[in-house]
């Protein structure tokens, strides 16, 4: 009974931490990914399904974060309320409370592993690829007249001075792409959308206009003119990204940056029990204090933990340290100040 009724106090804060993290965390992407020219010119629907991806992504940080503060606030309620004193005082030990915030703790690891270690480099995969998409081709018809709007990190600028509504196309058109030490500078009179048949991609057409081509020292190279000219999308280029790797490719893998990859991914679920338990000791609160007493303690050490971890997996990055015992040094770490956190006669005798 007490075991299901602790877990009961611990689970619901987690489930609502859980709610908000992810509410926030969406509506920022959303904000972001809006704030970003580029990404303006991309279809509304692959916009929610690169925040899906994104949210899919950051559980795998958020399951951990609402646990442990779902944890310092149910037990701090209980802190607050007298609840816990009256629980000792019926002989419940202090390590008792430990049985159930374990075993949910394990639970929310398993999650958190499959995550980490499969769904979390397939949502990167697919994220990658749809940008990938975007960047190839983009809708015309979803551009603000007036505003420069860059692509392909920069080598293709497009501007579009005027919005003709009725006809569905834009007047006085400027293009800028570049490719090694070649410019080329486009301006037509109008552009319009079209729609590749085959691979459903938007391709821009620029009507009546001039086409100037340069090298990077300002030498004209041609000139033209032209009636009717479409951008076609370059071709996407598979480029290796580490977090999209499998994590079978990462064991197999002898790069420090793979390495660094995989011990963040098995790293995780324990993490997550790890700072479970931790949230134990540190829920800790007089009755006077309140429910929220902890949370500024709790908060400092959980970004330094994970502050920790991202400095060690940059330093292996970089080539700066060793790959082991790599981020294993500060989980271990996290695992001795749980221990010693554990065994002081405070906690022991619970009492904060």
């Amino acid at each position: 009974m007490v075991n299901r009724y602790l877990t009961r106090e611990v689970l619901k804060p987690s489930v609502v931490v859980f709610g908000l993290l992810v509410l926030l965390f969406a509506g920022f992407s959303w904000v972001a990914f809006l704030g970003e020219a580029g990404h303006s010119l991309l279809p509304v629907n692959m916009i929610f399904t690169l925040i899906a991806l994104k949210v899919g992504i950051s559980l795998e940080l958020l399951m951990p974060i609402s646990l442990y503060f779902g944890i310092i606030l149910g037990l701090g309620r209980l802190y607050a309320d007298s609840e816990m004193k009256a629980l000792m005082a019926s002989g419940i030990s202090p390590y008792q409370v430990l049985t159930p915030v374990f075993a949910l703790s394990c639970l929310v690891a398993v999650l958190v592993g499959g995550f980490s270690l499969y769904l979390r480099p397939l949502a990167y995969e697919r994220s990658y690829q749809l940008k990938a998409e975007g960047e190839a081709g983009f809708r015309i018809s979803n551009i603000d007249a007036g505003h420069f709007y860059e692509r392909n990190g920069g080598s293709l600028v497009f501007f579009a001075e005027e919005i003709d509504q009725k006809r569905n196309r834009l007047n006085r058109v400027f293009v800028q792409s570049e490719h090694g030490n070649n410019l080329r500078v486009i301006s037509a009179k109008e552009a319009e959308e079209h729609i590749d048949p085959q691979s459903g991609t938007s391709i821009p057409v620029l009507l009546d206009g001039v086409e100037y081509q340069f090298t990077r020292e300002g030498g004209i190279t041609h000139i033209s003119s032209f009636s009717r000219l479409a951008i076609y999308p370059r071709p996407i280029q598979a480029d290796y990204k580490r977090k999209a790797s499998s994590t079978q490719y990462l064991m197999r893998s002898n790069a420090k940056k793979d390495i660094a990859e995989l011990q963040w991914r098995f790293s995780t679920p324990f993490s997550t029990v790890l700072l479970a338990l931790l949230a134990v000791p540190l829920s800790r609160a007089a009755p006077r204090q309140g429910k929220y007493a902890k949370i500024f303690t709790a908060t400092a050490v959980f970004a330094a933990y994970y502050f920790l971890v991202l400095i060690i997996k940059s330093f292996i990055d970089e080539a700066t340290i060793s790959v082991f015992p790599g981020i294993w040094s500060i989980v271990i770490g996290l695992g001795v100040l749980l221990v010693f956190l554990l065994v002081s006669s405070k906690f022991a005798k619970g009492i904060s």
